[in-house]
């Protein structure tokens, strides 16, 4: 046999092995490539837990790296709990700088270096240095080895082809920044993970990784970065966010609270005052403070001033007896919102007792400001409200005055409380108090709510203020659609006397009515502020300069 018919039967032997090989099915020949893809992406594969922990024991005694091999697998375990004790080498003082001395031995041969710090890069995921009970070594060290990372990373190229996990690592920089995600916010907020995704994928980062709470708090400061209005706009999704991550809810939410009450002014957002009163419990108690601390005194306040309005609607649309359509005392106490200090609810026999889902959530509130009232009708209750220097008590059924006390007061809300009066422990006492009946045409006002208000203020030196404690001017004030002139000769509605009044007191204006002596209704305010301008000439008002007012006449 001749050289070349040698080389052709071997050749043709060669073919039938290769052609012999059993493969099997093609779904395992795609998964042996996807793996052999994954490979290339990700690295070699990660070391066994049982190896890594026996390297680590070794390196615990001798301290010593003498092989690539002990340097790899003790790089991958250097966040690793081993033994009764749960020692970590990150977290001790000698053993990570002699860990980081005999990796860098190995800085002069890239794919070398490599393998080990790749090892090191899974631990600076792995280890959350915020964790509550990290020690202060650990995370000393995990900001070393951050350092350290973003350093060397370029160290880990060694040709034009190098895996792809190393080149990713170099298009990514802040991964060992001060905000390792905020990069990936903007694209997250808008719905896009695929760089993120496959981030993960090629680092290794797992679901378990600080990582994770870090990419959550990256879209909220995304969102929280934008304009008002936009930001208005996500703040739904964000508040679902935070829902679905409770690890991450406490910080989100002292972001969300201090943007949204940047906004000037802020409306009310029922569910973001649920999210924080439900998470922090009433934000005006002693014990919610430390929570209440995560969040400025502005978005305190904001949710404070929410919490005791919906306390004020809650009591007089639940639980008191109004007449049907008559929102007049929730209107009138709403208006003192940003004045009231503390708030208690006396709540009868049918309240407590109540299992529907509204009670239930009003209870949850109202921990640690509600008290019982034992009365033989079962369906009354009590709000009772500290104003400046008096205590305010409106109780449920409308027939009922309001009774108002100085210090000291005549009951304690530490225990059961009663309505009959002068009894012990009552809500009703005749001593160091005031009683007002809900009644218009008294004592000359034509209104009770103008007979409160002059009474609170008069005395007490208590006036209207809103969220916050401003008084805020709205432009959306009621105004009549077609303006009446002063002069038509027709009689005001005492619906819109009582707009009025109400206008007035919310912005401090004085009136003055001489219309019993045959003259004119005047609100003393010039003519400087269009908004008011605009009120008061749609109800019918004229201004006059020299008197420096707008007048109206029947």
């Amino acid at each position: 046999m001749n050289a070349l018919d040698r080389l052709k039967r071997l050749l043709d032997q060669g073919s039938q092995q290769a052609l012999a090989r059993p493969w099997g099915a093609s779904d395992s020949l795609d998964k042996h490539v996807a793996d052999l893809q994954r490979r290339l992406r990700s690295g070699a594969p990660l070391p066994q837990h049982d190896q890594q922990e026996e390297a680590v024991r070794r390196f615990w005694s001798n301290q010593r790296i003498d092989t690539l091999r002990e340097a790899r697998l003790v790089s991958y375990g250097v966040a690793l709990p081993v033994g009764p004790q749960r020692f970590r080498i990150i977290e001790d003082e000698r053993r990570f700088p002699a860990l980081i001395e005999g990796v860098d031995r190995y800085l002069s041969k890239p794919r070398q270096y490599r393998r080990c710090y790749q090892g090191l890069l899974s631990g600076y995921f792995g280890y959350d240095a915020e964790a509550e009970k990290t020690p202060k070594t650990g995370r000393d060290n995990w900001h070393t080895l951050r350092a350290y990372l973003g350093e060397r990373s370029g160290r880990i190229l060694d040709r034009p082809r190098n895996p792809q996990w190393a080149e990713s690592l170099q298009r990514h920089p802040t991964l060992f920044g001060e905000d390792p995600c905020a990069p990936y916010g903007p694209a997250l907020l808008a719905g896009n993970r695929t760089e993120v995704d496959e981030l993960r994928e090629v680092l290794r980062i797992s679901d378990s990784s600080w990582f994770m709470r870090k990419l959550f708090l990256a879209q909220i400061q995304a969102a929280i970065r934008k304009p008002d209005r936009p930001f208005q706009d996500l703040l739904a999704g964000i508040l679902e966010l935070l829902r679905e991550n409770q690890i991450i809810r406490d910080q989100g939410l002292a972001l969300v609270l201090d943007r949204y009450a940047n906004i000037n002014p802020a409306p009310l957002h029922k569910a973001l005052r649920d999210m924080a009163v439900d998470g922090w419990g009433n934000p005006w108690l002693d014990r919610n403070k430390p929570r209440w601390g995560l969040v400025g005194p502005t978005a305190r306040t904001m949710v404070t001033d929410w919490l005791k309005l919906e306390f004020i609607e809650t009591f007089f649309t639940l639980l008191a007896e109004e007449h049907i359509g008559d929102r007049r005392r929730l209107d009138f106490w709403k208006r003192y919102v940003g004045a009231i200090d503390d708030i208690h609810f006396a709540l009868g026999a049918d309240a407590r007792a109540n299992r529907s889902s509204d009670f239930v959530a009003l209870r949850k509130k109202m921990e640690g400001r509600r008290v019982e009232l034992r009365d033989t009708a079962k369906t009354n209750n009590a709000f009772i409200m500290k104003i400046g220097p008096i205590t305010v008590v409106e109780f449920s059924g409308y027939s009922n005055a309001c009774y108002g006390y100085q210090a000291p007061l005549p009951f304690h809300l530490n225990t059961p409380v009663c309505m009959p009066v002068d009894a012990r422990n009552s809500l009703k006492n005749s001593a160091n108090s005031f009683r007002l009946k809900h009644q218009d045409n008294i004592q000359g006002y034509a209104t009770w709510e103008d007979r409160f208000q002059a009474k609170l203020a008069k005395e007490y030196g208590i006036h209207p203020k809103e969220q916050g404690g401003r008084t805020q001017r709205s432009e959306n004030w009621p105004v009549p659609q077609t303006p009446e002139p002063g002069s038509s000769g027709t009689a005001m509605p005492q619906s819109r006397y009582h707009a009025i009044l109400q206008y007035a007191s919310k912005y401090e204006l004085k009136i003055e009515d001489f219309r019993s002596q045959n003259g004119n209704l005047w609100i003393r305010v010039d003519d400087s502020d269009s908004r008011i301008n605009k009120v008061l000439s749609g109800w019918g008002f004229q201004y006059k300069n020299s008197h420096k007012g707008w007048w109206w006449r029947e």
